[in-house]
Protein backbone atom coordinates (compact mmCIF):
# COMPACT_ATOMS: atom_id res chain seq x y z
CA UNK A 1 0.00 0.00 0.00
CA UNK A 2 2.80 2.40 0.95
CA UNK A 3 4.61 1.54 -2.30
CA UNK A 4 1.47 2.41 -4.30
CA UNK A 5 1.06 5.76 -2.52
CA UNK A 6 4.74 6.57 -3.10
CA UNK A 7 4.42 5.75 -6.81
CA UNK A 8 1.35 7.96 -7.12
CA UNK A 9 3.11 10.85 -5.35
CA UNK A 10 6.15 10.58 -7.59
CA UNK A 11 3.87 10.48 -10.64
CA UNK A 12 2.10 13.64 -9.51
CA UNK A 13 5.41 15.43 -8.99
CA UNK A 14 6.77 14.41 -12.39
CA UNK A 15 3.47 15.22 -14.09
CA UNK A 16 3.30 18.61 -12.40
CA UNK A 17 6.85 19.40 -13.45
CA UNK A 18 6.06 18.44 -17.05
CA UNK A 19 2.91 20.59 -17.08
CA UNK A 20 4.84 23.52 -15.62
CA UNK A 21 7.51 23.23 -18.30
CA UNK A 22 4.94 22.92 -21.08
CA UNK A 23 3.13 25.96 -19.74
CA UNK A 24 6.35 27.93 -19.57
CA UNK A 25 7.17 27.01 -23.14
CA UNK A 26 3.70 27.93 -24.34
CA UNK A 27 3.96 31.38 -22.79
CA UNK A 28 7.55 31.97 -23.91
CA UNK A 29 8.16 35.53 -25.19
CA UNK A 30 11.37 34.84 -27.08
CA UNK A 31 12.21 33.33 -30.45
CA UNK A 32 15.51 32.05 -31.83
CA UNK A 33 16.44 33.32 -35.30
CA UNK A 34 16.65 30.62 -37.97
CA UNK A 35 18.12 30.62 -41.48
CA UNK A 36 16.03 32.81 -43.77
CA UNK A 37 14.45 34.84 -40.96
CA UNK A 38 14.20 38.64 -41.22
CA UNK A 39 12.69 41.18 -38.87
CA UNK A 40 9.86 41.58 -41.38
CA UNK A 41 9.08 37.84 -41.59
CA UNK A 42 9.21 37.50 -37.78
CA UNK A 43 6.99 40.55 -37.24
CA UNK A 44 4.43 39.06 -39.65
CA UNK A 45 4.65 35.60 -38.07
CA UNK A 46 4.14 36.89 -34.53
CA UNK A 47 1.59 39.60 -35.39
CA UNK A 48 3.71 42.60 -34.44
CA UNK A 49 5.74 45.28 -36.28
CA UNK A 50 9.38 45.65 -37.25
CA UNK A 51 9.58 48.83 -35.15
CA UNK A 52 8.20 47.04 -32.09
CA UNK A 53 10.69 44.16 -32.47
CA UNK A 54 13.59 46.59 -32.84
CA UNK A 55 12.43 48.64 -29.86
CA UNK A 56 11.98 45.74 -27.43
CA UNK A 57 15.30 44.18 -28.49
CA UNK A 58 17.16 47.54 -28.59
CA UNK A 59 18.23 46.98 -32.21
CA UNK A 60 19.74 49.93 -34.07
CA UNK A 61 19.54 48.24 -37.49
CA UNK A 62 17.51 45.57 -39.28
CA UNK A 63 20.35 43.03 -39.16
CA UNK A 64 19.75 39.81 -37.21
CA UNK A 65 21.85 36.62 -36.96
CA UNK A 66 21.12 32.90 -36.99
CA UNK A 67 20.90 31.63 -33.40
CA UNK A 68 20.16 35.11 -32.02
CA UNK A 69 17.42 35.17 -29.36
CA UNK A 70 14.81 37.90 -29.82
CA UNK A 71 12.08 39.00 -27.44
CA UNK A 72 8.57 39.17 -28.85
CA UNK A 73 6.78 42.42 -27.75
CA UNK A 74 3.64 40.75 -26.38
CA UNK A 75 3.37 37.39 -24.62
CA UNK A 76 -0.10 36.97 -26.07
CA UNK A 77 1.34 36.97 -29.57
CA UNK A 78 4.50 34.94 -28.92
CA UNK A 79 3.11 31.91 -30.71
CA UNK A 80 2.02 32.28 -34.36
CA UNK A 81 -1.66 31.77 -35.00
CA UNK A 82 -2.87 29.45 -37.71
CA UNK A 83 -6.19 31.20 -37.70
CA UNK A 84 -6.57 34.54 -39.41
CA UNK A 85 -8.58 36.92 -37.26
CA UNK A 86 -10.91 39.34 -38.91
CA UNK A 87 -10.67 42.81 -37.30
CA UNK A 88 -13.75 43.74 -35.38
CA UNK A 89 -15.85 46.72 -36.33
CA UNK A 90 -14.90 50.12 -34.89
CA UNK A 91 -16.24 50.97 -31.45
CA UNK A 92 -18.02 54.00 -32.92
CA UNK A 93 -18.46 55.55 -36.33
CA UNK A 94 -15.16 57.40 -35.90
CA UNK A 95 -12.87 55.18 -33.81
CA UNK A 96 -11.40 51.68 -33.92
CA UNK A 97 -9.93 49.57 -31.11
CA UNK A 98 -6.64 47.88 -32.06
CA UNK A 99 -6.80 44.06 -32.10
CA UNK A 100 -4.05 41.45 -31.80
CA UNK A 101 -2.19 41.25 -35.11
CA UNK A 102 -3.15 44.75 -36.28
CA UNK A 103 -0.65 47.11 -37.92
CA UNK A 104 -1.14 50.69 -39.07
CA UNK A 105 -1.19 49.42 -42.64
CA UNK A 106 -3.94 46.86 -41.93
CA UNK A 107 -6.08 49.40 -40.09
CA UNK A 108 -5.55 52.10 -42.75
CA UNK A 109 -6.43 49.66 -45.55
CA UNK A 110 -9.57 48.49 -43.72
CA UNK A 111 -10.86 52.05 -43.47
CA UNK A 112 -9.70 53.22 -46.92
CA UNK A 113 -7.05 55.56 -45.54
CA UNK A 114 -3.31 55.93 -46.06
CA UNK A 115 -0.88 55.21 -43.22
CA UNK A 116 0.16 58.88 -43.24
CA UNK A 117 -3.47 60.02 -42.88
CA UNK A 118 -4.03 57.61 -39.99
CA UNK A 119 -0.83 58.73 -38.22
CA UNK A 120 -1.63 62.42 -38.74
CA UNK A 121 -5.21 62.01 -37.48
CA UNK A 122 -3.95 60.27 -34.31
CA UNK A 123 -0.81 62.41 -33.85
CA UNK A 124 1.42 59.31 -34.06
CA UNK A 125 5.16 59.85 -34.48
CA UNK A 126 5.95 56.17 -35.23
CA UNK A 127 4.28 53.06 -36.69
CA UNK A 128 3.92 51.35 -33.29
CA UNK A 129 0.38 50.67 -32.03
CA UNK A 130 -0.87 48.63 -29.08
CA UNK A 131 -3.67 46.15 -28.44
CA UNK A 132 -6.84 47.95 -27.19
CA UNK A 133 -5.48 51.33 -28.32
CA UNK A 134 -8.31 53.48 -29.70
CA UNK A 135 -7.59 55.09 -33.08
CA UNK A 136 -9.58 57.71 -34.96
CA UNK A 137 -10.38 56.40 -38.42
CA UNK A 138 -12.85 58.74 -40.07
CA UNK A 139 -10.61 61.62 -41.16
CA UNK A 140 -12.33 64.10 -38.86
CA UNK A 141 -11.63 65.11 -35.26
CA UNK A 142 -15.32 65.32 -34.44
CA UNK A 143 -17.10 62.18 -33.26
CA UNK A 144 -19.98 61.72 -35.66
CA UNK A 145 -22.97 59.46 -35.23
CA UNK A 146 -22.54 56.18 -37.13
CA UNK A 147 -24.59 56.09 -40.29
CA UNK A 148 -27.04 53.30 -41.04
CA UNK A 149 -25.45 50.54 -43.08
CA UNK A 150 -26.42 50.69 -46.75
CA UNK A 151 -25.66 48.48 -49.74
CA UNK A 152 -22.35 49.37 -51.37
CA UNK A 153 -22.90 51.42 -54.50
CA UNK A 154 -20.46 51.96 -57.32
CA UNK A 155 -19.30 55.60 -57.26
CA UNK A 156 -20.53 57.60 -60.22
CA UNK A 157 -20.09 61.10 -61.54
CA UNK A 158 -22.96 63.43 -62.32
CA UNK A 159 -23.82 65.04 -65.65
CA UNK A 160 -21.32 67.82 -64.98
CA UNK A 161 -18.46 65.36 -64.55
CA UNK A 162 -18.17 65.81 -60.77
CA UNK A 163 -18.17 63.40 -57.85
CA UNK A 164 -19.25 63.95 -54.22
CA UNK A 165 -16.71 62.66 -51.70
CA UNK A 166 -18.03 59.85 -49.47
CA UNK A 167 -16.87 58.70 -46.04
CA UNK A 168 -13.75 56.57 -46.44
CA UNK A 169 -12.73 58.09 -49.77
CA UNK A 170 -9.15 59.12 -50.53
CA UNK A 171 -7.64 60.81 -53.58
CA UNK A 172 -5.99 57.53 -54.55
CA UNK A 173 -9.27 55.62 -54.34
CA UNK A 174 -11.22 58.23 -56.34
CA UNK A 175 -8.49 58.54 -58.97
CA UNK A 176 -8.43 54.77 -59.42
CA UNK A 177 -12.24 54.60 -59.72
CA UNK A 178 -12.30 57.17 -62.51
CA UNK A 179 -9.14 55.92 -64.24
CA UNK A 180 -7.01 58.94 -63.44
CA UNK A 181 -3.73 59.55 -61.66
CA UNK A 182 -3.70 61.34 -58.30
CA UNK A 183 -1.74 64.22 -59.83
CA UNK A 184 -4.35 64.67 -62.59
CA UNK A 185 -7.17 64.68 -60.03
CA UNK A 186 -5.38 67.27 -57.89
CA UNK A 187 -4.51 69.40 -60.91
CA UNK A 188 -8.04 69.75 -62.30
CA UNK A 189 -9.37 70.52 -58.81
CA UNK A 190 -6.63 72.97 -57.85
CA UNK A 191 -5.66 70.91 -54.80
CA UNK A 192 -2.31 71.55 -53.11
CA UNK A 193 -2.54 68.69 -50.59
CA UNK A 194 -4.06 65.21 -50.34
CA UNK A 195 -6.74 66.29 -47.85
CA UNK A 196 -10.37 65.96 -48.96
CA UNK A 197 -13.66 66.20 -47.07
CA UNK A 198 -16.95 64.32 -46.96
CA UNK A 199 -19.48 65.89 -49.39
CA UNK A 200 -16.75 67.85 -51.19
CA UNK A 201 -17.42 68.10 -54.94
CA UNK A 202 -14.50 67.00 -57.10
CA UNK A 203 -14.12 67.22 -60.85
CA UNK A 204 -13.37 63.76 -62.19
CA UNK A 205 -13.33 64.49 -65.91
CA UNK A 206 -10.76 66.64 -67.67
CA UNK A 207 -13.52 68.07 -69.84
CA UNK A 208 -15.22 69.47 -66.71
CA UNK A 209 -12.21 71.61 -65.88
CA UNK A 210 -12.93 75.31 -66.20
CA UNK A 211 -10.68 76.81 -68.83
CA UNK A 212 -8.09 79.20 -67.47
CA UNK A 213 -5.53 81.39 -69.20
CA UNK A 214 -2.32 79.56 -70.01
CA UNK A 215 -0.19 82.51 -71.09
CA UNK A 216 1.92 82.36 -67.92
CA UNK A 217 2.58 79.60 -65.44
CA UNK A 218 1.08 79.63 -61.97
CA UNK A 219 3.48 80.90 -59.32
CA UNK A 220 2.21 78.24 -56.91
CA UNK A 221 3.48 75.31 -58.98
CA UNK A 222 6.20 73.48 -57.02
CA UNK A 223 9.62 73.40 -58.66
CA UNK A 224 10.99 70.29 -60.33
CA UNK A 225 14.51 68.92 -60.24
CA UNK A 226 14.59 67.18 -63.59
CA UNK A 227 12.16 68.99 -65.88
CA UNK A 228 9.73 66.04 -66.16
CA UNK A 229 8.48 65.27 -62.66
CA UNK A 230 6.82 67.53 -60.12
CA UNK A 231 9.11 66.76 -57.20
CA UNK A 232 6.74 67.94 -54.47
CA UNK A 233 4.02 65.72 -55.88
CA UNK A 234 6.45 62.83 -56.30
CA UNK A 235 7.53 62.98 -52.65
CA UNK A 236 3.94 63.44 -51.45
CA UNK A 237 2.80 60.40 -53.45
CA UNK A 238 5.73 58.33 -52.14
CA UNK A 239 4.97 59.12 -48.49
CA UNK A 240 1.37 57.98 -48.92
CA UNK A 241 2.62 54.40 -49.12
CA UNK A 242 4.74 54.33 -45.95
CA UNK A 243 4.03 50.99 -44.29
CA UNK A 244 3.26 49.05 -47.48
CA UNK A 245 5.00 45.65 -47.17
CA UNK A 246 7.90 44.52 -49.34
CA UNK A 247 7.16 42.12 -52.18
CA UNK A 248 9.77 40.87 -54.64
CA UNK A 249 8.85 42.22 -58.09
CA UNK A 250 5.90 44.14 -56.60
CA UNK A 251 4.69 47.28 -58.39
CA UNK A 252 1.36 47.99 -56.62
CA UNK A 253 0.28 49.20 -53.15
CA UNK A 254 -0.30 45.57 -52.16
CA UNK A 255 3.49 45.19 -52.09
CA UNK A 256 6.58 46.86 -53.62
CA UNK A 257 10.18 46.00 -54.23
CA UNK A 258 12.62 48.93 -54.36
CA UNK A 259 12.51 49.63 -58.11
CA UNK A 260 8.81 48.74 -58.35
CA UNK A 261 8.10 51.43 -55.74
CA UNK A 262 9.99 54.06 -57.80
CA UNK A 263 8.16 52.98 -60.95
CA UNK A 264 4.73 53.22 -59.31
CA UNK A 265 5.38 56.68 -57.84
CA UNK A 266 6.68 58.05 -61.15
CA UNK A 267 3.77 56.46 -63.03
CA UNK A 268 1.40 58.79 -61.19
CA UNK A 269 2.79 61.65 -63.28
CA UNK A 270 4.42 60.27 -66.42
CA UNK A 271 4.32 57.29 -68.73
CA UNK A 272 7.53 55.43 -67.97
CA UNK A 273 9.29 52.09 -68.39
CA UNK A 274 9.46 49.57 -65.54
CA UNK A 275 13.23 49.55 -64.97
CA UNK A 276 15.19 47.43 -62.53
CA UNK A 277 17.51 49.16 -60.07
CA UNK A 278 20.40 48.63 -62.51
CA UNK A 279 18.19 49.99 -65.28
CA UNK A 280 17.45 53.23 -63.41
CA UNK A 281 21.17 53.53 -62.68
CA UNK A 282 22.09 53.24 -66.36
CA UNK A 283 19.50 55.71 -67.73
CA UNK A 284 19.94 58.40 -65.05
CA UNK A 285 22.50 61.22 -64.88
CA UNK A 286 25.02 61.33 -61.98
CA UNK A 287 24.79 64.30 -59.57
CA UNK A 288 27.37 65.20 -56.94
CA UNK A 289 24.95 67.06 -54.67
CA UNK A 290 21.56 65.26 -54.58
CA UNK A 291 18.38 67.32 -54.48
CA UNK A 292 14.90 66.19 -53.39
CA UNK A 293 13.49 63.90 -56.06
CA UNK A 294 16.86 62.51 -57.13
CA UNK A 295 17.46 58.75 -56.92
CA UNK A 296 19.98 57.29 -54.47
CA UNK A 297 21.60 53.91 -55.08
CA UNK A 298 23.18 51.25 -52.87
CA UNK A 299 25.11 48.00 -53.20
CA UNK A 300 23.46 45.52 -50.81
CA UNK A 301 24.13 41.96 -51.95
CA UNK A 302 26.12 41.82 -55.21
CA UNK A 303 28.34 44.01 -57.36
CA UNK A 304 26.75 47.13 -58.81
CA UNK A 305 23.52 48.90 -57.78
CA UNK A 306 21.05 46.51 -56.13
CA UNK A 307 18.87 48.87 -54.09
CA UNK A 308 17.49 52.39 -54.54
CA UNK A 309 15.27 55.08 -53.07
CA UNK A 310 14.05 58.66 -53.56
CA UNK A 311 16.08 61.41 -51.89
CA UNK A 312 13.95 63.65 -49.64
CA UNK A 313 16.56 66.16 -48.49
CA UNK A 314 18.34 66.52 -45.16
CA UNK A 315 20.22 63.25 -45.84
CA UNK A 316 16.97 61.25 -45.79
CA UNK A 317 15.46 58.99 -48.44
CA UNK A 318 12.31 56.91 -48.83
CA UNK A 319 12.52 53.35 -50.13
CA UNK A 320 10.94 49.89 -50.07
CA UNK A 321 13.20 47.81 -47.82
CA UNK A 322 13.07 44.02 -47.78
CA UNK A 323 12.72 43.94 -43.97
CA UNK A 324 10.82 47.19 -43.41
CA UNK A 325 8.53 47.75 -46.36
CA UNK A 326 8.17 51.38 -47.47
CA UNK A 327 9.93 53.57 -44.92
CA UNK A 328 12.16 56.61 -44.52
CA UNK A 329 15.84 56.10 -43.71
CA UNK A 330 18.99 58.19 -43.36
CA UNK A 331 22.06 58.14 -45.57
CA UNK A 332 24.04 58.52 -42.33
CA UNK A 333 22.72 55.21 -40.99
CA UNK A 334 25.67 52.85 -40.50
CA UNK A 335 24.14 50.21 -42.76
CA UNK A 336 23.31 52.52 -45.66
CA UNK A 337 26.38 54.78 -45.47
CA UNK A 338 28.70 51.80 -46.05
CA UNK A 339 26.68 50.67 -49.09
CA UNK A 340 25.95 54.05 -50.71
CA UNK A 341 26.99 54.23 -54.39
CA UNK A 342 25.81 57.74 -55.25
CA UNK A 343 22.88 59.80 -56.52
CA UNK A 344 21.49 60.21 -60.03
CA UNK A 345 18.78 62.30 -61.64
CA UNK A 346 16.14 60.54 -63.69
CA UNK A 347 14.90 62.19 -66.88
CA UNK A 348 12.09 60.74 -68.97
Amino acid sequence: MKKRQLALSLGAIVGGTFLYQASAEASASTVQVKAGDTLWSLSTKYHTTVEALKSVNKLSSNTIHIGQTLSVPSASTSQPSNKEEKPSAPATGSTYKVQSGDTLWKVATRFNMSVEELKRLNALSSNIIYINQTLKVNGSNSASTPTTSKPVETPSKDANGTYKVQRGDSLSKIASTFHMSVSELKQINGLTSNTIYVNQQLKVSKSSQTTTPTTKPSTSTPSTSNGTLNVSQMISDAKRYIGVPYKWGGTTPSGFDCSGFIYYVMKQQISTTRYTTAGYWSVSTPVSNPQPGDLVFFNTYSSGPTHMGIYLGNRQFIHAGSSTGVTIASLDNSYWSKRYLGAKRFSK
